[in-house]
């Protein structure tokens, strides 16, 4: 996987991520926010581990910083579109 290809993942993955916050909203109490957050916690991980193992002649300290960068956008945009779609958090307090 080339760097170049790993931005352009990150970009359909946050552009997806967000539009899910739109579907997910209506339905946050039932399942929405249950499969929002994994859907979030899936963009993170498939980003963390892209960066790590893109190919190239990069050091592992490059690639990490790349992860984290990369992780911290798509944590910016998860929030975002949780506040943004207006996705209940709390249901029911009892």
């Amino acid at each position: 996987m080339q760097r170049r290809t790993l931005l352009i993942l990150a970009g359909i993955l946050c552009a997806a991520l967000f539009s899910f916050a739109f579907i997910a909203a209506p339905y946050s109490c039932e399942w929405g926010a249950t499969a929002y957050f994994f859907a979030g916690v899936a963009s993170i991980a498939v980003l963390f581990v892209g960066a790590i193992v893109v190919k190239g002649d990069s050091p592992l300290v490059n690639r990490i910083v790349l992860s984290l960068g990369l992780d911290l956008a798509v944590l910016f945009v998860w929030s975002t579109g949780l506040f943004v779609a207006n996705v209940r958090i709390l249901c029911r307090l009892f």
